[in-house]
C-alpha cells in the first residue's frame, strides 16, 4: 500500500502539474485504515488527510492485535532492499492543523430508535452501556486493554446489578442495539484495532460519550467543541470511571444532552438523495409517536432503587399530564436530515482550508 501510494504521487506528478504547484498541500487523502495515516508515506506529509484515527505526536508504534496490519514491521526484497519504513518514518498519524477526523458511515437505519429521527426521547435509564467486542479472545495489546479492563471490573464489582451498567459483547448483552444506546445515559468510546464507531454510535443516539483513548481526537475534536457534550476519561482512570460518572451534577449532564441535540446531525451522512429519503421515511414513519402519550418507564425492583445515585433519580414514575411530563433530552430532531450532515461538515471545513493550501 505504502508503495502504492508513492506511485499514485509519481504518476500524477508526471502527468498533472499541480502536485508541484504547491508541494502537494491542495491535495486530499482519505484513510479508512484501522490506524488511519499512521503508515502514510511521507511525501504525502504536506496534503490534507482525512481520516477516522485521530492519534497524535510524532512518536508512534501500531497498536493493531491484527498483526498483518502491523506497520512498524519492516519488509525487504531484493526490489526494495531499504525496505519501507524508511518511507512512513517521522510524521505523525494525524495533525490537527491540517487534518481532519471524519465520522465513519452508518445508515440511517443503524439509528432507527433514536430521537435523531423523530422517534420519542426514551428515558435513560441504562447508566453506562458498551455492546462489543471486549477482548474475551483477543491479544492484550488491543484495545489498549482498555475494553478487556473495563468488561473484567463490571464482572468483577457486579456494575449490572448495582448501577444498570452493561458491558459485554453480544452474548452479554440481549436486545436490539439502537433502542439500547437511546436508553442509555454514557456510552463507552474505546479503540479498537485503532479506531473505532462508537463515538459515532453514541452522538447519532443522543448518548453522551465516554472517551477513554489518551492522546486521540475523536470525530471533528479539532473543529466542534466536543467537551461540551463528552466526558473525557484518562485510560488510567478506568477503575474510577463509574465514581466519575456518578459525581457529575445532574444540571451538567442535561447541557451536556442539550449540546448533544444542537450538532449531533453533523454525525450522520445523509445528505445524498437515496439516504436522504431513507432518512425521511423512518422520521415520518416515528412522528405520530411524537403525539402518543409517553411509554411507562422500565421498572426498577424495589431492592435495587437504594442502590445507585443515578437509579433513585430515575424511581418515580413520569406524570401523563403535558404540563407535567418529565422531559427527555436530546429533544427529537425535525429539521431537515439532509442540512448540514457530516459530508456537509467536511466540505465547509475543506473550504476554510483553501488559504492554507496557497
Amino acid at each position: 500500500m505504502v508503495n502504492m501510494l508513492r506511485e499514485v504521487v509519481e504518476w500524477i506528478d508526471k502527468t498533472y502539474p499541480f502536485w508541484r504547484r504547491h508541494g502537494g498541500r491542495d491535495h486530499i487523502w482519505l484513510f479508512t485504515h484501522d490506524e488511519g495515516a499512521c503508515w502514510a508515506p511521507k511525501v504525502l506529509e504536506n496534503s490534507t488527510w482525512l481520516t477516522h484515527w485521530g492519534r497524535m505526536g510524532l512518536e508512534h508504534t501500531t497498536g493493531t492485535a491484527f498483526m498483518a496490519d502491523r506497520y512498524d514491521r519492516d519488509f525487504t526484497n531484493w526490489q526494495q532492499p531499504e525496505g519501507y519504513l524508511t518511507h512512513i518514518r517521522g510524521h505523525a498519524c494525524y495533525d490537527p492543523q491540517k487534518d481532519l477526523v471524519i465520522p465513519s458511515f452508518k445508515q440511517p437505519n443503524h439509528y432507527r430508535e433514536s430521537p435523531l429521527l423523530g422517534k420519542p426521547a426514551k428515558q435513560r435509564d441504562i447508566f453506562l452501556f458498551f455492546r462489543g467486542d471486549v477482548g474475551k479472545n483477543r491479544m492484550p495489546m488491543y484495545s489498549r486493554g482498555v475494553r478487556q479492563k473495563l468488561y473484567q471490573l463490571a464482572i468483577d464489582n457486579k456494575w449490572r446489578e448495582k448501577h444498570n451498567i452493561l458491558v459485554g459483547d453480544s452474548r452479554d448483552i440481549q436486545g436490539e442495539y439502537s433502542d439500547l444506546l437511546s436508553r442509555s445515559l454514557f456510552c463507552i468510546v474505546a479503540a479498537g484495532d485503532g479506531w473505532s464507531a462508537r463515538m459515532e454510535d453514541a452522538v447519532l443516539h443522543g448518548c453522551i460519550p465516554v472517551i477513554i483513548i489518551d492522546n486521540v481526537h475523536v470525530a471533528f475534536e479539532s473543529i466542534i467543541h466536543v467537551d461540551a457534550f463528552t466526558v473525557r476519561i484518562d485510560e488510567a482512570q478506568l477503575p474510577k470511571i463509574v465514581e466519575i460518572l456518578q459525581a457529575i451534577p445532574e444540571r451538567k449532564i442535561r447541557v451536556k444532552q442539550a449540546h448533544l441535540g444542537h450538532l449531533w446531525h453533523r454525525y450522520r451522512y445523509s445528505s445524498l438523495p437515496g439516504l436522504a429519503s431513507e432518512a425521511q421515511a423512518i422520521m415520518s414513519a416515528n412522528r405520530p409517536q411524537l403525539d402518543s402519550p409517553p411509554p411507562p418507564k422500565h421498572q426498577i425492583p424495589t431492592h435495587q432503587k437504594l442502590v445507585s445515585t443515578w437509579r433513585r433519580r430515575l424511581a418515580d414514575e413520569p406524570s401523563h399530564d403535558p404540563s407535567k411530563r418529565q422531559l427527555y433530552l436530546p429533544r427529537p430532531f425535525k429539521g431537515d436530515p439532509a442540512v448540514d450532515d457530516a459530508f456537509a461538515t467536511i466540505i465547509q471545513w475543506l473550504y476554510s482550508r483553501i488559504p492554507f493550501t496557497r
